[in-house]
């Protein structure tokens, strides 16, 4: 009875009222079970929301960014909601406003230009729908589905300057979008920073970007940084004491550009890259995590030519992938990358359902498929299950087909007084080896939900960029700490020396506090961290970069608590 009148209440409030004049009433979402899927994390946080609204024109964002203004809410926008760090969903229930949700996951397209070259990528555009879009021009875009991000938004990548998998491109960046602003005065503005004349008025300016009434190369700031040029020389400088990439590097600060969620963005514009003939894969194997890292030295210094990939696993990843995350992996390789959101849709509607019957556990949904994983074969080839059984590091290194004999005759070199071994990937184990990679990020979330743990309590991530002369590669935990740890998961862009590492903590284990001593550890280090997840709510944002975010967003209006910073208006 209480629920049904907070609803009516709810319902009542002027706000929902004009949202679902603007969307349509399905488009407004008011009731708890319909918001769970949009305010909790896919890994980590969870809060309230007065509402989620789900425009289906870039119109439609506007006219709801207007009211939210009106109603002095603040505005949280998401896209496909697969952040690992809690960045576009609520941080608990401790903001001084009520909190709408705008969803861009229907607002999709992305525009080709100058004979595909470039591309305009539209809020709720996909990563999966980019490339599906490039592919009949034999080009591919910036970046590629990563273990984290299957479905993920091409604009959300931009945001939080994802820094991806692709040696030679570095993080998401461009200095060209169009985005929504609060400035000072409290006043919501379109910004047009895309190099393409489409009007004055914002309504001008949308309905020629959706009807692609525009021409390009005319506008005079046509010219501009559009991607991150010189990355790949800059790990070269194996010498350095410096990373190479991390979240709120000012490099890689421009509008929209690392904006985390500060801007509303309705465009971007990215370079697309031409599409390698074909690539070699070398899977790698190890027992000796220093001749690993002095492996990674001798490539850098010696490749003509970077590779375009290369991908570390540990064997604790391989071995929770391999159980808790094989229905993804299986499913992606039989389904392609874009079907797997309308498989989390799919898994979210049976969620409802089964919360509605009161004696079944609220995991039933991922009880079953953990069942169903069980009792299938893992799907892995002999010869990586073979490199899985005998050693405990693992590196694949993808590279175009006429680069290869170069980067054998290096390994064949290296490896003649080394312990480490490697083979030439088949397509099939090449397919398979990056399908397993691609499953690590959600293996540790995966066993959570099985078995009922809340990931916000005892599941610990940390995306660590670390310096280029670091000897180690591994998170070395003191015997205090490792006691507390059930399991660990490791994998990482190794070239680019960015180490993703997942800690599952025994039950009564004060997560806090061991987050907090394993930063310390970090920082002796000399890391910086996160590298490419965006800070979310799980880090804190330097000094530098929340004067960034406070230039943007000077009311603080849009996500604010990001980063550890401020949750009230003016960020008072």
């Amino acid at each position: 009875m209480t629920t049904f009148v907070n609803y009516l209440k709810l319902k009542m409030k002027p706000i929902i009222s004009e949202l679902q004049a603007i969307v349509g009433h399905a488009q407004v979402l008011i009731t708890e079970i319909d918001k769970a899927p949009y305010t909790k994390g896919f890994r980590v946080g969870k809060g309230d929301a007065l509402a989620i609204v789900i425009p289906e024109t870039l119109l439609e964002i506007w006219q709801v960014l207007q009211c939210c203004v009106q109603h002095d809410v603040i505005i949280l926008m998401q896209a496909s909601n697969t952040g690992v760090t809690g960045g576009s969903t609520p941080d608990a229930n401790d903001y001084d406003r009520e909190i709408i949700i705008v969803s861009t996951r229907k607002v999709k397209g992305v525009q080709l230009l100058d004979n595909a070259k470039q591309v305009l990528a539209f809020p709720g555009s996909t990563l999966t729908e980019l490339e599906n879009a490039l592919k009949p021009h034999h080009r591919e875009a910036h970046s590629v589905i990563g273990s984290s991000c299957i479905g993920a938004s091409v604009i959300g990548g931009v945001c939080n300057n994802s820094g991806g998998s692709l040696i030679r491109r570095g993080p998401a960046f461009t200095e060209k979008s169009l985005f929504a602003q609060i400035n000072s005065e409290g006043k919501l503005e379109l910004i047009n920073h895309l190099g393409i004349e489409l009007g004055k008025t914002p309504e001008e300016i949308l309905a020629n970007l959706e009807q692609a009434n525009y021409q390009i190369g005319d506008a005079p700031d046509w010219q501009g940084r559009i991607w991150a040029e010189g990355y790949a020389e800059d790990l070269r400088d194996i010498s350095s004491a410096k990373p190479t990439r991390f979240n709120g590097n000012p490099n890689y600060l421009h509008d929209s550009a690392g904006c985390s969620g500060k801007l509303a963005v309705f465009a971007v514009r990215l370079p697309t890259f031409e599409k390698s003939a074909a690539s070699t894969t070398l899977y790698i194997g190890t027992n000796d995590e220093y001749e690993l890292v002095q492996l990674r030295r001798f490539l850098l210094q010696q490749l003509s030519i970077l590779p375009s990939q290369a991908e570390y696993i540990h064997r604790h990843a391989f071995d929770l992938t391999k159980k808790y995350a094989k229905h993804i992996y299986k499913a992606i390789d039989k389904l392609g990358p874009e079907k797997i959101p309308d498989l989390f849709a799919a898994k979210t509607a049976w969620d409802k359902r089964v919360q509605r019957i009161p004696f079944l556990p609220k995991n039933t949904v991922d009880r079953v498929i953990q069942w169903v994983n069980c009792i299938t074969p893992s799907g892995i080839e002999p010869r990586i299950m073979q490199y899985h059984a005998q050693f405990e590091h693992h590196l694949m290194i993808k590279t175009d087909a006429d680069q290869a004999a170069e980067l054998q005759q290096l390994l064949t070199h290296f490896f003649a007084d080394g312990t480490g071994q490697f083979f030439q990937c088949s397509e099939k184990e090449e397919k398979n080896a990056f399908l397993i990679r691609f499953g690590v990020g959600g293996c540790t979330v995966y066993y959570c939900e099985s078995h009922g743990i809340d990931t916000n309590e005892r599941l610990i991530a940390f995306d660590v960029a670390l310096r280029r002369n670091d000897d180690e590669w591994r998170l070395k935990l003191p015997k205090h700490l490792q006691d507390q740890v059930l399991f660990d998961s490791c994998c990482g862009h190794f070239f680019c020396f960015v180490n993703h590492q997942d800690y599952i903590l025994k039950p009564g284990v004060d997560g806090h506090a061991f987050k907090q001593e394993v930063l310390k550890y970090l920082d002796e280090r000399g890391a910086k961290y996160p590298a490419e997840h965006n800070v979310g709510h799980l880090y804190r944002a330097s000094e530098t970069y929340k004067a960034h975010l406070q230039q943007l967003d000077p009311t603080n209006s849009f996500n604010p608590g990001i980063g550890k910073t401020s949750k009230c208006k003016h960020w008072n």
